[in-house]
């Protein structure tokens, strides 16, 4: 299953076609609702460290397995995640 999704998420071009509009709406409404949240909320500080782990790959790269890792080694040091 995970390679015919992997399949369907890189290759299968027709798919993304056909998906196009609804990409185009879900972009818009993603828009207007961070416009909507920009002017709304006030920016602050956070009163904790932040710690993003991330990137643009779907699936695969090790994320969760890194941030497991990363809690635990919090922990180990006193830290409250």
């Amino acid at each position: 299953m995970h390679d015919g999704l992997m399949y369907l998420w890189y290759k299968n071009r027709f798919l993304g076609y056909l998906l196009l509009p609804l990409a185009i709406v879900f972009s818009l409404l993603a828009f207007v609702r961070r416009e909507f949240l920009r002017r709304r909320l006030k920016p602050g500080l956070v009163k904790a460290p932040v710690i993003v782990v991330g990137n643009i790959t779907v699936g695969g790269t090790g994320k969760t397995p890194l941030v497991i890792a990363l809690v635990s080694y919090l922990q180990e040091q006193g830290y409250h995640p």
